[in-house]
């Protein structure tokens, strides 16, 4: 009765908070957020004033289960931190777990008030009680610090030598959490943590596995004393594939998938590198391979352990092409993730192994048509890294018949195109067939290839007059044929009109077209067209309403040329056409017809046929990446506008030489005295950066050129283009200054006469900037080189672009490049432009150091690469450079 009449009392004290069953009913019944809120509030302070009062009524610990259960909600609950501290020191364990609980949801490892619980926690670890020790544990291996982490190690390591299962699975656990804080103790786990593999207990074993992974991990040097465990391992995991039923560990008919994983992956770990090793390892991993059944999930997971683990050791021929023919069975799952997963794995061991993996060609081409875009791309990646010149024929096929027949996604589309433009140009069998890819991928999806592919079927078929009947009757007949044709194609169709249109008009090019035509091609014969034909079409373009103001140019460019292509007889008509846009609303097409008009009326033939004549075909298409040295001009003033416009003109390599040309001329500067590129020469030559060095993107071809004068180039004859222009516009020619830039300094100088300009002189000279080039790393796929320049009148200082390029047939990711320079010297850097190396697409970083002790002090500077390939980090060693001239 006396208890009964004190439990009465206290349930009905104002101060006394309910129980937590009836929180969690009276919170689930508010009816919106504010009801709770009251709820929450009132329970807050009642716990609150329950705590004030310091009287031990026994209910310490449902309250700050309350409050646990009130943090989760997402309320501030500090308020029982210490309280949380003080059922930790309670003798009774439902307290201790209460306040272990509450230690671990309501503090972390950064709080001042966790040293307070060093002491109780070093006392529960001596406890008899094996909960208690696990519940130290626990809170050990959660919230730990670095400093707890140090005072109670020799406690931990005392408890693997437990003969209790559930404390040395827990004490492997919270070793983690102490190796990961302090990562010089590693070696103090050695010992504790290879006695763990002794045991038969599942959950020890892979706790203990566990910790070992994550020391090798943090430590790798230390694998060379897990070595000696290797047969222990392999003994385990043929234990677990030849034990029969086991009802606690079955999963899916599969004895203990968790714990066969972990197996073969600390193999994995230990015999990369060691052949010894991977020798001892080969048969189990075989016998996996082969007796697990690949029909549920654990299954999939226990092969593609192995297979990462066959692909990773120093393993046999015949094992590798049982792990890519596991990984040609996942490609023809109906799991998308397992598909996916086995086409990340094939890139990433395609430089190990691409015979094998040659043969499940056909099923990675099949990925290409999967709804889900994320299997596309890899596929895609899997396809571009697997041609060789000996399948580039039945691959491009494939990828273009693919092209052709999918719909939507452009951006996935232009991938394709981009890849299949990159394997064109590196393994091209035959002329004819680069360009015919290349015309197809224009006629198929021309909304979304660049202008580089254009602008590169434009250089084969000006560098190979044999094809241009060819190029000119295949594009007239799909410009006709196409409902609606794409810009692209009408651009390059009304070009090539103009160019090569006297090919349309005469039969030998149509035999000569006919000859070139592939025997598998659909499209019929061509035939002779006649002129009227030719105008009719180009008339019937310009009439579209799809037809931009930019294709509206190419057609005046095309008109003109034609009037010297057919016969006289067609004059008037095409002159008709031009003049109807010498009142058009747009400046640039009235200024074309107005002078085209002019140009139609002169009674000079010869002059008029050698201005209209075939334009020359340059050697390369010229990138917007290679017009400029490191983005930087003339200008002090404008050097940091200079180089944003160079780090966006970088990113995009795909503009045509017409507009390479205008944004060279936009902008007009003061008058060069003397040309940059023969300094530049003399710099190579004269400062020899290394004796041997490495090879360098194709951009710094640009400094890799002859130290000898240039050539004079000779006068140009009476009948020269020059001088035709210069009847018409009155002005006479500049003379020859034997510069090779000089024309470019003739535009920037404007109407002054050029100079008879003698070479450069040496860097040392203050009359000119020095430009030079450092090979940093050249290694693993990746090359790093700067691209340096510095102005005498400011000695000590050195503006750099650094050059990265992926020579691998995989993308390299996460790069990142530190730089750390002396005490007395200052180093500005900006990003990058991306942190991913793409195969053929340089990236470029910018920055600047200053020497400001030049006189008495060298310059130098260390650069260290961090970078992903083939999915492993890499970490290169801090590279000194001190080539830079004091």
């Amino acid at each position: 009765g006396r208890s009964n009449k004190q439990k009465l009392k206290r349930e009905g004290s104002p101060n006394m908070s309910i129980k937590l069953r009836e929180l969690i009913r009276n919170v689930r019944a508010c009816k919106s957020s504010s009801e709770e809120r009251k709820v929450v509030f009132k329970e807050c302070a009642l716990i609150r004033t329950s705590f004030k009062e310091k009287v031990d009524t026994g209910l310490r610990h449902r309250n700050v289960a309350k409050l646990l259960y009130i943090h989760m909600l997402g309320y501030p609950t500090h308020f029982g931190q210490m309280e949380s501290l003080k059922l930790i020191a309670s003798p009774k364990f439902n307290e201790k777990r209460i306040g272990y609980l509450g230690l671990m949801l309501l503090l972390d490892e950064t709080q001042e008030v966790l040293m307070l619980v060093t002491n109780c926690l070093k006392n529960d670890l001596k406890h008899k009680n094996p909960y208690i020790v696990g519940l130290a544990l626990c809170s050990m291996g959660n919230i730990s610090s670095a400093d707890i982490a140090r005072d109670l190690s020799n406690e931990v390591i005392r408890l693997f030598r437990s003969g209790n299962p559930y404390i040395q699975k827990k004490a492997a656990l919270c070793a983690i959490r102490i190796v990961r804080k302090v990562p010089e103790m590693v070696n103090d786990f050695v010992e504790p943590a290879s006695s763990l593999l002794k045991t038969k207990q599942h959950s020890v074993l892979i706790t203990g596995i566990s910790l070992i992974s994550e020391m090798l991990k943090l430590k790798k040097k230390v694998a060379s004393k897990f070595r000696r465990l290797v047969p222990s391992l392999v003994r385990h995991l043929k234990n677990l594939l030849l034990a029969g039923y086991v009802s606690e560990y079955d999963v899916v008919g599969i004895t203990d998938p968790f714990l066969q994983c972990k197996l073969i992956e600390l193999l994995r770990i230990l015999g990369t590198g060691s052949s010894k090793a991977s020798e001892e390892m080969s048969d189990i991993l075989a016998q996996v391979s082969i007796n697990t059944e690949p029909a549920k999930n654990p299954g999939n997971a226990i092969l593609y352990e192995c297979v990462q683990t066959i692909m990773s050791i120093d393993a046999e021929d015949g094992l590798r092409h049982l792990a890519i023919n596991i990984l040609g069975r996942f490609l023809l799952h109906r799991d998308n993730n397992i598909r996916y997963v086995a086409l990340n794995t094939l890139c990433g061991v395609i430089h190990r192994d691409t015979s094998s993996i040659q043969r499940h060609k056909n099923h990675i081409v099949d990925c290409l048509k999967d709804p889900d875009v994320s299997i596309r791309r890899r596929a895609l990646d899997l396809i571009y890294a697997l041609v060789t010149k000996n399948n580039v024929g039945g691959l491009v096929r494939e990828l273009v018949n693919y092209l052709s027949v999918t719909s939507g996604d452009n951006e996935f589309k232009r991938m394709l195109t981009d890849k299949i433009v990159l394997v064109t140009e590196k393994y091209t069998p035959s002329k004819v067939w680069h360009l015919n890819t290349l015309l197809s991928l224009i006629e198929i999806a021309g909304e979304v290839t660049r202008d580089s592919v254009a602008a590169n079927a434009v250089l084969v078929a000006g560098h190979n007059p044999e094809l241009q009947p060819y190029t000119v009757h295949r594009l007239y007949h799909s410009l006709k044929k196409t409902m609606v044709p794409s810009e692209a194609l009408m651009r390059l169709a009304i070009f090539s009109i103009g160019e090569y249109g006297n090919h349309l008009v005469s039969q030998q090019s149509v035999d000569e077209a006919n000859a070139k035509r592939s025997p598998e091609s659909k499209q019929p014969k061509f035939s002779v067209v006649s002129p009227s034909d030719v105008l009719g079409t180009i008339k019937h373009i310009i009439s579209r309403p799809t037809c931009t103001q930019n294709v509206k140019a190419y057609v005046l460019n095309a008109l003109v040329k034609l009037s010297t292509r057919f016969d006289a007889t067609m004059e008037a008509a095409i002159k008709a056409t031009i003049k109807k846009y010498t009142s058009s609303m747009s400046v640039e097409l009235q200024q074309r017809s107005c002078e085209y008009t002019k140009l139609l009326e002169l009674s000079n033939g010869e002059i008029k046929s050698k201005i209209v004549s075939i334009m020359p075909t340059p050697e390369k298409l010229i990138r917007k990446s290679e017009s400029k040295i490191d983005g930087e001009e003339d200008d002090d003033e404008d050097e940091d506008e200079d180089e944003d416009e160079d780090e966006d003109e970088d990113e995009d390599e795909d503009e045509d030489e017409d507009e390479e040309d205008t944004r060279r001329k936009r902008k007009p500067r003061k008058p060069v005295k003397k040309p940059k590129k023969p300094a530049v020469r003399q710099v190579v030559s004269e400062q020899k950066v290394t004796p041997k060095p490495a090879p360098v993107a194709p951009l710094a071809n640009l400094f890799e050129v002859d130290t000898s004068p240039a050539e004079p180039t000779p006068a140009p004859s009476q009948g020269d283009a020059s001088n035709i222009l210069s009847s018409i516009f009155g002005d006479s020619p500049a003379p020859s200054n034997g510069v090779a830039n000089a024309g470019t300094t003739n535009l920037l100088q404007g109407s002054t006469p050029i100079q008879q300009t003698a070479p450069s002189p040496a860097p040392s000279q203050a009359s000119g900037n020095s430009n030079f080039v450092i090979p940093v790393y050249n290694a693993q796929g990746v090359n790093v080189i700067f691209q340096c320049r510095s102005d005498p009148s400011k000695p000590g200082q050195y503006k750099i672009r650094a050059v990265f390029t992926c020579n691998n047939p995989t993308s390299i990711t996460d790069f990142d490049m530190k730089v750390a320079v002396p005490p007395w010297m200052k180093k500005m850097i900006k990003p990058a432009a991306s942190t991913t190396l793409n195969p053929g697409s340089p990236v470029y970083q910018f920055l600047q150091i200053i020497n400001n002790q030049i006189g008495s002090k060298a310059s130098v500077m260390k650069v260290k690469l961090d970078f992903m390939v083939n999915g492993s980090k890499q970490s290169i060693p801090p590279i000194t450079i001190n080539q830079f001239p004091n």
